[in-house]
């Protein structure tokens, strides 16, 4: 008795060991989708499942508190009241904002989307020049005239969903600005084809250049983490065209 007992264990541990080479694409692909490996994801493993950059995140659901006078709170639609911009197919060389910032030597920054390249300004001069990767063609970056608005040295990043494959979850995203909306600079670690449009409608950066912007567009952030907004003083212009 106690060797058949054996013999049908036996029998159900291989059944259940080779069912997976043998069950319906349908049913193999749910099993794939219930046991995805742990997160965080690697770039290998980003690479396997061919997942894209993170996309532009929902903006009340991606700023968890922001700090205001060393306080921090939840994030409420009323924080985005300070999100300004002008959406639009905008010429440089004829933008009222462009032209005050030249006269009065005020930082902006430009951000190319057919040279796929950023350039920092300080009113006439060019000080900096950056090869970037912006929104594909499905999910393009947003065009205008827009302020800086809320920046932080670090976020994670996620988004879509397991059941549709392209679930992402990438920790430790640095030195993020968001221009308008869920739209903005940040470092990437994911990839190194910049210069070609790889993101869900943000500007993907090297590590190094996205900190050397966001200290350079802000010199009065101390070091602390955290969610920080500018003020109207120095909020800065970006200016997006094609």
């Amino acid at each position: 008795m106690r060797h058949r007992v054996y013999r049908i264990l036996s029998v159900v541990v291989c059944g259940l060991l080779l069912w997976p080479a043998f069950a319906p694409e349908s049913a193999r692909a749910e099993t794939d989708v219930v046991n995805l490996p742990p997160l965080p994801f690697t770039k290998a493993s980003m690479a396997v499942r061919g997942i894209e950059p993170p996309a532009p995140l929902a903006t009340a659901q991606a700023i968890p508190a922001i700090s205001t006078d060393g306080e921090e709170r939840a994030a409420t639609p009323d924080l985005l009241s300070g999100v300004r911009g002008r959406m639009a197919v905008v010429d440089v060389e004829t933008s009222p904002a462009v032209a005050t910032a030249r006269a009065t030597g005020e930082k902006w920054i430009e951000v190319d989307l057919g040279e796929q390249k950023v350039y920092a300004y300080e009113g006439t001069e060019q000080v900096k020049e950056f090869v970037v990767s912006t929104g594909l063609p499905g999910t393009p970056t947003v065009t205008g005239e827009f302020r800086m608005w809320i920046r932080t040295p670090m976020q994670d990043m996620s988004g879509g969903n397991r059941a549709s494959g392209n679930y992402y979850y990438l920790e430790d995203v640095q030195w993020v600005q968001y221009f308008y909306q869920s739209y903005g600079f940040h470092g990437t670690y994911w990839h190194n084809n910049f210069g070609q449009p790889m993101s869900r409608g943000c500007v993907n950066m090297t590590n190094e250049d996205a900190q050397w912007l966001f200290d350079w567009a802000f010199p009065q952030w101390d070091d602390s983490p955290g969610w920080f907004k500018p003020t109207d003083e120095n909020a800065t212009l970006v200016i997006v065209h094609d």
